[in-house]
């Protein structure tokens, strides 16, 4: 822990690191400088800028007064070396040195004392008063030290950006977390706060959602559809169970992790070491909400917050005892609260708000009641609303906390043309998530936040589809003919489409419901639709169902098949359906007949999301890492190699839902543009994180 007022601290104190007698040492030196210049030895603006010149600056050895002497000159140099094996070792020596610094030789034992009047006395004065200081410090080091609140940022490498939540050791000292760049896979990082560089952890591809063992010798992780673990001492990934469509997990004090598989399977239970997991909580898709998920253990080990999202939706407590759970934190959003247990076993609940903001809900796990998040905190912490909906935030029992700046309402609607250059379509910043164009190119669905909107591209006006009804609305598609809007929604407890007039004329009527979840991603002019289907075994699978409500399976596979579209042409075909599959440990896009399947080819190579045809079906966009990219259809049925239109830095691209279009000519995209400071590239780190709450929140709130 860093404790001590800033100007005064040793480097090694500064830095958190273990002391003894040689900082009280370094804090006499600083004392001394200052009653000899009268200014500090170490200063700045503030006490991160304080603590910044006492880790690497020098003292202005210049300000010291030309009647100083060598022997204090020499003193003040060993009492304030960095290297504390350097320094001088007790301050006994120090009066020593004082005791003889304006001897030129010896003298008699009355002309010594006299000399030591007045500037020995008074520095033998200060050493008196630093060392029964320093003693009373050691004694009851709590109440007689400053608790400071020091920031500090980790950034990224350029063009590097943080794709999942963070995750800290409960002592505070190491940081877990996940960027990508470019094409490449994301990569799980580890960074001790006691150095200056980070290590990726090998064999960690397609890495998300971390978190570590209690002690903090191991971080645990998602990746290739499994949940792994490895030793943060370094080491290779082990795999410890499948898990095809992760939502967080937590490591718990008797050695289990408790983690959710899918959307659907509820809190599973596994030893650490693996097994088979035990089913703790079961998702109905009526009161019980269709999914739970980021649980997180809370102190003592016998009881979990989690999230559920349905009928049910909030943060609710699972007693391990009982295997009963409770509402603790009603909410209307899919925002994840969690425990912050810096204060020990009674403390607050976290969660993001809308405007990215941290709010706090004073909670004890012992005796659960029901509360609500009202003090602010933070401002401009991320969130993903569709994928990891709790705050990009993790806080250690010791004092640090980290948190990933940001603002996911920081985006507007632009044109954008084949060479990247941009128009933009309004001036509104809103959560702006996806964007589908009607056939005839006047109008497009949006989506903002978790509701749809139509907006009219020529006027640049808007009226909203599905808001107001306090429900999730996802993935809309128009039909052929323009008239119909189709999208997923959880108004029924779980995930389902509906079909709704596309001029708000009418309600939103059921178009299929059947068990586990299903997203529509594209129609045929007869009205057939191509979904998909996230089953707890197969994960996500194609299927279509036709104008008399039969469905029939496309692509059943152990992997995860998405964002299937068919090309353009007339209702009797011939079709083909392009998507993207993790078949190959990454996603990829590939295109096959239809209906049957057959000719099934690659059409990416170095990553490839959100297939997008062109209206006449010559062309079929896609999203790699690192940029919006075309391939031409050949009259064989296979495809040229990609050509790269223009980096996709500056866009709000997500692998899962549509956040981009083409016009009708193909010559142009509707895109979003996420602004510079909503860019998740950096972490900030808060060093004591408890008084950064004191100040915040008053007592009692």
């Amino acid at each position: 822990m860093i404790l001590g007022t800033a100007a005064y601290m040793a480097p090694e104190q500064a830095k958190g690191r273990s002391v003894d007698k040689r900082c009280d040492v370094w804090a006499f030196g600083a004392v001394l400088y200052e009653m000899l210049t009268g200014t500090r030895a170490f200063a700045g603006e503030d006490i991160t800028d304080t603590i910044v010149s006492v880790i690497s600056k020098e003292p202005d050895w210049a300000a010291l007064p030309p009647s100083t002497s060598l022997p204090v000159r020499s003193l003040l140099r060993r009492c304030l070396d960095k290297d504390s094996r350097r320094r001088l070792r007790d301050i006994g020596e120090a009066r020593l040195a004082l005791e003889t610094a304006n001897d030129p030789a010896p003298a008699p034992v009355s002309q010594v004392r006299l000399r030591q009047s007045p500037l020995v006395w008074v520095l033998a004065v200060i050493a008196v008063l630093s060392l029964a200081g320093s003693a009373v410090a050691l004694w009851q080091r709590p109440a007689a030290v400053e608790k400071i609140s020091a920031r500090l940022t980790i950034p990224l490498p350029p063009g590097a950006e943080i794709t999942s939540y963070p995750a800290i050791t409960r002592d505070g000292r190491t940081v877990a977390y996940v960027t990508q760049q470019g094409t490449e896979d994301s990569q799980l990082y580890l960074r001790d706060l006691n150095s200056f560089e980070a290590r990726a952890v090998v064999g960690s591809s397609g890495a998300k959602q971390p978190f570590f063992s209690p002690d903090g010798k191991w971080v645990a992780f998602f990746a290739q559809g499994q949940l792994q673990k490895a030793e943060v001492a370094g080491g290779a990934p082990i795999r410890i169970v499948e898990a095809s469509y992760s939502f967080g997990g937590t490591w718990n004090d008797d050695n289990t992790i408790i983690y959710t598989a899918t959307i659907r399977s509820g809190l599973l239970r596994i030893p650490a070491s693996g097994g088979t997991p035990e089913t703790l909580t079961s998702p109905d898709g009526a009161a019980a909400g269709y999914a739970h998920v980021f649980p997180q253990a809370l102190p003592g080990g016998r009881r979990v917050l989690f999230t559920t999202w349905g009928q049910t939706q909030g943060s609710a407590m699972l007693s391990l005892d009982s295997g009963k759970w409770e509402m603790v934190l009603p909410a209307t959003t899919f925002a994840a609260a969690m425990f912050d247990a810096s204060g020990g076993s009674i403390g607050r609940l976290l969660v993001v708000d809308p405007t990215a903001g941290i709010r706090a809900a004073p909670f004890d796990p012992a005796s659960p009641a029901r509360t609500s998040a009202d003090a602010s905190l933070l401002s401009g912490v991320y969130s993903d609303i569709e994928n990891e909906t709790q705050a990009w935030l993790a806080i250690s029992n010791a004092g640090p906390a980290v948190y990933v700046p940001g603002n996911p309402a920081g985006s507007s609607l632009v044109w954008v043309d084949r060479q990247g250059k941009i128009e933009s379509f309004g001036k509104e910043h809103d959560v702006y998530r996806e964007v589908s164009i009607a056939p005839d190119g006047t109008k497009a669905v949006v989506r903002h936040g978790t509701n749809l909107w139509i907006h009219d591209l020529q006027r640049g006006t808007r009226i909203p589809l599905t808001s107001g009804n306090n429900s999730s609305n996802f993935l809309p598609q128009w039909s052929s003919d323009g008239q119909r809007i189709v999208f997923a929604s959880n108004r029924g407890g779980d995930w389902d489409f509906y079909s709704q007039p596309a001029d708000v004329s009418g309600p939103a009527e059921p178009r299929l419901k059947r068990p586990y979840d299903q997203f529509p991603y594209s129609s045929l002019p007869d009205g057939t639709i191509l979904f998909s289907e996230l089953h707890p075994r197969t994960g996500r699978d194609l299927w279509i169902v036709a104008p008399d409500g039969k469905t029939s399976p496309v692509r059943v596979t152990p992997y995860n098949e998405m964002a299937g579209q068919f090309s353009p042409g007339p209702a009797g075909g011939p079709h083909r359906i392009a998507h993207s599959s993790d078949e190959s440990g990454r996603y990829e896009i590939y295109v096959q007949a239809y209906p049957g399947g057959a000719n099934r080819v690659p059409v990416s190579n170095e990553g490839g999301t959100w297939p997008t045809w062109s209206r006449d079906g010559k062309e079929l966009f896609y999203v790699t890492g690192d940029a919006l990219v075309v391939a031409a259809a050949q009259p064989d049925g296979s495809f040229g190699a990609p050509l790269k239109l223009f980096d996709r830095s500056n866009f709000l691209l997500n692998y899962r839902f549509r956040s981009y279009d083409v016009s009708a000519d193909g010559k142009r995209f509707l895109m979003i543009q996420r602004d510079p400071a909503s860019v998740p590239r950096q972490l900030n780190v808060i060093l004591n994180w408890p008084e950064e709450l004191k100040r915040l929140v008053p007592t009692g709130k």
